[in-house]
């Protein structure tokens, strides 16, 4: 628990549990019970209604696709044309293997640093151990529903933009100035992603791209009872149910719409007995799964990593919702207070966003996209890198921005609903 001399533990009535499967061979830990224990040490006054009427952490806006967000800005960023920081340890912070170490290495050798990765298990222990000065790294993946809190905090600084050129010369037009933080004043993108169905066609009998609602295939799946998953993950799990009704606001905090999905997750158990993890990356490829909700990241990284000897994979599929009828997210890195090398840390955004070294670390490592206009999926398919059952799991600038489903911030009050109910799915009770 965060001293309660702390200011900055307010923040901590935001935590909700993350999406992080896509990180291999972990899971977030009691996400839930550290949002419980924060929450009454947050006034109310400090976030919104759903409808945007009020403010969200620090007084800012809850930025929605159709509601973009600038975060102000507390603190000038560095001179432009300053010379890199040499020397010493360059830090890090991140999800464990969720950045080839290969890269950190030679970025080192390149600016004559040693680089130092410290990961965490989820976004809470991130914004929590950066909260606490728990670490004190140079630079931290951030997820985009966790901007505002960072910058609330102060626990991220303003970027110039002059050292980052590879983020026009290279990013999605989309990306240039996301709505979670218009003119990308504190965060460039580094992966993105879309939550939808993956499945084995030589298990899987339906054609489920093409049934009437996709999403129902969970709920019609009793001869596939015990090789059915659902992601253990409380807003894509509820989000998922409320897709199958055709309720595509996955920010709402209508106790109605979620107490709905609730029983609609509820309902799978007697049909499926749905196993409710986050390794459907592992277990599809090697058939102890045959339908699972997924991560597109995750069919790609089942078929780089994961195949049995002998298999090529060509019996993996992955559906994703139409723009808008289905969540996609993105990560960002951004710099941390804590710098002791600004300009180093400008250096290393501009870094991971060279095209070569995001493809290298997409397809040699993470399995998870980088939003660069150079990779798509007809020059994935070219190079063989993916197969052509898999093409539809690299995305384009087109689904993200305005008309995009994104899980953001909630209030206490809608983040305290939608755990309890995921609480409730995930006992059985």
């Amino acid at each position: 628990m965060i001293d309660n001399t702390f200011e900055r533990k307010r923040l901590l009535a935001q935590l909700r549990e993350e999406r992080i499967a896509r990180r291999k061979l972990l899971k977030a830990f009691g996400s839930a019970g550290l949002a419980a224990a924060a929450l009454p040490l947050l006034g109310r006054g400090a976030f919104a209604d759903e409808a945007g009427k009020q403010a969200g952490p620090g007084g800012l806006a809850l930025a929605r696709p159709d509601r973009p967000v600038t975060l102000p800005l507390y603190e000038d960023p560095i001179k432009s044309g300053l010379a890199p920081e040499t020397g010493g340890t360059f830090r890090v912070f991140n999800y464990q293997d969720y950045i080839d170490k290969n890269l950190l290495t030679s970025f080192g050798k390149l600016y004559n640093v040693d680089v130092e990765l410290t990961t965490f298990d989820s976004m809470d222990q991130c914004i929590t151990r950066l909260a606490t000065h728990g670490v004190a790294p140079d630079v931290s993946d951030i997820t985009p529903d966790r901007l505002d809190q960072c910058v609330a905090g102060k626990l991220i600084k303003p970027i110039n933009k002059d050292y980052i050129p590879n983020l026009k010369a290279n990013i999605w037009p989309s990306l240039h100035s996301p709505f979670y933080d218009v003119g990308s004043q504190y965060g460039v993108p580094y992966t993105i992603y879309k939550t939808g169905i993956g499945w084995r066609d030589d298990k899987i009998s339906e054609d489920i791209p093409n049934l009437a609602n996709p999403w129902s295939i969970f709920w019609n799946s009793q001869k596939y009872s015990g090789y059915v998953g659902v992601l253990d993950d409380a807003r894509e799990s509820l989000s998922m149910a409320m897709c199958y009704r055709g309720q595509y606001d996955v920010n709402t905090e209508d106790p109605a719409q979620i107490d709905a999905a609730l029983n609609d997750l509820k309902a799978l158990i007697p049909i499926c007995n749905p196993k409710i993890n986050i390794t459907e990356y592992q277990t599809l490829p090697q058939g102890n799964m045959w339908l699972h909700q997924s991560w597109s990241g995750d069919l790609l990284g089942a078929y780089v990593f994961y195949l049995p000897k002998g298999d090529d994979g060509s019996h993996l599929r992955f559906w994703g919702a139409p723009k808008g009828k289905g969540p996609i997210q993105n990560d960002t890195f951004a710099i941390c207070s804590t710098t002791t090398k600004p300009v180093l840390a400008h250096l290393f955004l501009n870094y991971i966003l060279d095209k070569d070294v995001a493809y290298g670390n997409f397809i040699n490592f993470t399995g998870y996209q980088p939003p660069q206009v150079s990779i798509t999926g007809d020059s994935l398919l070219a190079s063989k890198a993916i197969p052509q059952n898999l093409k539809n799991v690299i995305l384009t600038s087109d689904d993200a921005g305005p008309g995009s489903m994104q899980e953001m911030t909630l209030t206490p009050k809608g983040q305290a609903l939608w755990q309890s109910a995921y609480a409730r799915f995930n006992s059985g009770t």
